[in-house]
């Protein structure tokens, strides 16, 4: 989840339309199109054409550049973004497949659960771009609740201000749960969640289990009372417990 792509991805929630497909898998073949070039190829009216370029810039899926060629006028030409080149592309899900199966199959235990952290941790920082870092916890609850509903993942947050739940009620990886038999990507889950919140999330219930939804609970730590703390020595460290105990 880049940070400049979710809002333009929640703008595509309806869907590529079959035009706008024509017009990236065109600009994925050709390094740049002109308008004109895109009505010979497409055969359509300027009109349906400049619109659907419109569409596609504001959603940032191709940019428009200025070229100047020779003495000529310059010219303006559509190239591909990042993100455009992701939906032009054939799907990943082949792929993620097969590097969760020889992840999987790694001997080390020990092997397979520093790579899911690992995994977790940077999925999760890809979303922390669109938590507010100020926000109560709650408020990154939800905006991490928002995240997952623009990617197709009905999610919300319940519960009491203090102490909100994240319930998500459809697995997001359905096809590679199915092969986990050891929960490891309801680990995998946590770890992005966590990171992602900025508090430690622990998965309280399931929908593997035959719960209606899964449900993510922070574990809210509270700080010791002053009264509590160990008292600092005039060199300004903590008395050793049996010192303090004397």
């Amino acid at each position: 989840m880049d940070t400049d792509h979710t809002l333009a991805e929640s703008s595509l929630s309806d869907g590529v339309r079959p035009i706008d497909q024509a017009v990236l898998d065109l600009l994925r073949r050709n390094e740049g199109l002109t308008v004109q070039e895109l009505i010979d190829r497409l055969e359509v009216t300027a009109t349906a054409v400049r619109q659907r370029l419109d569409r596609l810039v504001q959603v940032e899926m191709i940019e428009r550049r200025k070229v100047v060629a020779g003495r000529g006028r310059p010219q303006f030409r559509y190239y591909l973004t990042h993100l455009g080149m992701r939906y032009a592309s054939a799907s990943y899900s082949g792929l993620a497949l097969a590097l969760w199966q020889e992840v999987m199959d790694l001997p080390s235990q020990a092997m397979r659960q520093r790579i899911l952290r690992r995994v977790g941790r940077r999925m999760g920082l890809e979303m922390k771009g669109h938590v507010p870092g100020t926000g109560t916890l709650r408020e990154r609850m939800t905006a991490v609740a928002e995240m997952l509903n623009q990617h197709r993942v009905p999610a919300g947050v319940e519960g009491t201000l203090e102490l909100p739940v994240l319930q998500v009620h459809a697995c997001p990886y359905p096809e590679l749960s199915n092969l986990d038999g050891q929960r490891s990507l309801c680990e995998l889950e946590a770890e992005m969640l966590s990171e992602a919140v900025g508090q430690t999330m622990h998965l309280d219930s399931c929908r593997l289990d035959g719960h209606t939804m899964c449900q993510y609970r922070p574990a809210v730590t509270e700080a010791a009372p002053a009264a509590q703390l160990p008292q600092a020595n005039a060199l300004g460290g903590r008395e050793p417990a049996g010192l303090a105990a004397q």
